[in-house]
């Protein structure tokens, strides 16, 4: 992996330099790769995001009083 600077890593550098630091250590590999629980989140940010969809599949929601 190249040791870029994208928006990600430039935000993440901003909030915590040693986040910045560490997340281009290949001797510290990040544990939350592989965490079924931030899977399952995911997952169910997908299944809200296909909710909204069948119920705006033109993506506009208008609230009128």
């Amino acid at each position: 992996m190249k040791n870029i600077l994208t928006k990600s890593r430039f935000k993440m550098g901003f909030e915590c330099s040693n986040k910045l630091f560490f997340s281009i250590q290949s001797d510290y590999p990040n544990s939350k790769i592989d965490d079924p629980f931030l899977e399952a989140l995911a997952q169910g940010g997908f299944q809200v995001e296909e909710l909204a969809r069948a119920y705006y599949p033109q993506g506009k929601f208008f609230y009128v009083l």
